[in-house]
């Protein structure tokens, strides 16, 4: 009986490192936050661009949990789908897509981003800017990007870059992650207890 209940034991924690091994592939979600308090007060506009070459791996960038202190309607162009507050998905199919929101300077705005990249060999950039009605604003150009790049080994897939004092950009755990992480130091306290 000890027997069969070891070897339980023992495939359980298999299949919690098979599944995490999994996720560890799998695109990750950002998290943004844009600090504007140091550009003053007044208007200006958040952008967000998901662009990709002609022959561009398939890829997607879901934004959601957008916020700040926006106003009026959002100027949205190309291959995007869905409503504000989110989710809102683009695509990389016909060049890509983006979205232009008013938003008052002086605060904070967030958002979370998440991927999905298909097999090929050019890849794609996701970027956020702030700027004015003449120039861009806390950098000279985007505030940063992350690009996605099919044919790169697993840690390079998905390459944060270019990000600006006022970005900050975290990778979030998806829940399913932590729970298998829970699952298997459950596994691995019951083996170790069973042994002692």
């Amino acid at each position: 009986m000890n027997y069969l209940k070891d070897l339980l034991a023992k495939l359980l924690l298999a299949a919690c490192m098979v599944a995490g091994a999994a996720q560890a592939g799998a695109a990750p979600l950002y998290n943004i936050t844009i600090d504007t308090a140091s550009l003053g007060s007044g208007q200006a506009y958040l952008g967000l661009y998901f662009l990709g070459l002609g022959n561009a791996a398939p890829a997607t960038a879901t934004v959601s949990n957008l916020a700040g202190a926006f106003s009026g309607t959002a100027q949205v162009t190309g291959s995007v789908t869905g409503a504000l507050p989110g989710p809102l998905v683009f695509s990389n199919a016909d060049g890509g897509g983006e979205l232009v929101r008013a938003v008052t300077l002086g605060g904070m705005l967030s958002f979370d981003v998440g991927f999905t990249l298909g097999a090929g060999d050019a890849g794609t950039t996701f970027g956020w800017a702030l700027f004015d009605d003449s120039r861009y604003l806390g950098a000279d150009g985007d505030l940063g990007t992350v690009s996605l790049w099919p044919g790169a080994a697993p840690g390079a897939m998905f390459v944060v870059d270019n990000v600006s004092a006022l970005s900050r950009v975290r990778a979030v755990p998806e829940p399913s992650s932590v729970l298998l992480m829970v699952a298997g130091m459950l596994c691995l306290m019951a083996h170790a207890r069973r042994h002692r």
